[in-house]
């Protein structure tokens, strides 16, 4: 079994009206993905860089620049297509692996960047939210804290930030002083995704109103539940819970993303229910 530890990089167009909707609605397009490989000890032993050229967000935004260094040139030069380059990322995670990141705001990106590019998106692996496990384990609380934050508390001298493979290798440092053989089976979680959906809604209230966001097919057993209403994470996030005649229990995540006034679109992602994510669930449950 191989970790992979993976940060992402990504593109952004000028204003929410240019966001392309179709054939996925993408807030990001991926220009690096940099990944630390961990064996089943956990210890290190490969990592990689790529580079991609953006096929619908070409031109560098400025604020993307500014933050990760990275210039047009850097790609027009370097640059793979997103196909390659997640073939070459594929070969380097192995037959065999999990992934494990700081949050939970890149695997939809990457979610979003293979469909867009008709990539199967029916069998992503186990996953770790490591700066949940961080902020659990070492904090004692359960809000969120910055992967420089962590490294500060723990007298780490990090790379430069905003630079994938830098932040994978920092995520890395973190990773050391968690004991995943310990507790880490508290916080491992199945992700399912799905294709691109086709509504828009003319508010978030709409949304949310709507069961048919909340209605999935159980991964396991294929029966169709609709999970609980939806609970406030961030102003464009939410969550629910559901539940399966089997007993099978997933907690859905919801964003919206806003293309223009009064249309948002809706985006899911699905994690088997563990025992972290089932405290996180209360947590919101008890503070709406």
């Amino acid at each position: 079994m191989n970790y992979i530890i993976f940060d992402l990089e990504w593109n952004q167009c000028g204003s929410d009206s240019e966001i392309l909707t179709d054939p996925v609605c993408l807030p990001g397009e991926i220009i690096e993905i940099g990944a630390v490989k961990l064996d089943d000890s956990f210890q290190k032993v490969d990592e990689l860089r790529l580079y991609i050229k953006p096929q619908y967000y070409q031109k560098l935004h400025r604020r993307i620049v500014t933050l990760t260094g990275i210039r047009d040139q850097i790609l027009a030069e370097q640059g793979l297509s997103f196909p390659e380059a997640y073939e070459k990322f594929q070969d380097f995670c192995g037959e065999e692996y999990s992934f494990m990141t700081w949050s939970t705001s890149d695997l939809p990106i990457l979610v979003d960047n293979m469909l867009l590019h008709g990539i199967d998106v029916s069998n992503l692996p186990d996953t770790y939210d490591l700066q949940r496990i961080f902020c659990r384990e070492i904090m004692r609380f359960s809000r969120r804290m910055s992967l420089d934050d962590a490294l500060k508390v723990l007298n780490e001298k990090g790379d430069t930030a905003h630079d994938a493979l830098n932040d994978s290798r920092n995520t890395a440092l973190v990773c050391n002083h968690l004991d995943l053989e310990e507790y880490g089976g508290e916080y491992v979680s199945r992700a399912f995704a799905e294709l691109p959906r086709k509504e828009v809604f003319e508010s978030p209230k709409a949304a949310l109103a709507d069961p048919g966001l909340r209605t999935y097919s159980c991964p396991w057993c294929g029966e169709a539940v609709t999970g609980d209403p939806w609970l406030r994470v961030e102003h464009d996030e939410f969550l629910s819970m559901g539940r399966c005649s089997e007993g099978d229990e997933i907690l859905l995540t919801l964003e919206l993303t806003p293309t223009a006034a009064n249309r948002y679109h809706p985006r899911r992602i699905f994690y088997e229910m563990s025992d972290d994510l089932w405290e996180e669930y209360n947590e919101r449950k008890e503070h709406q």
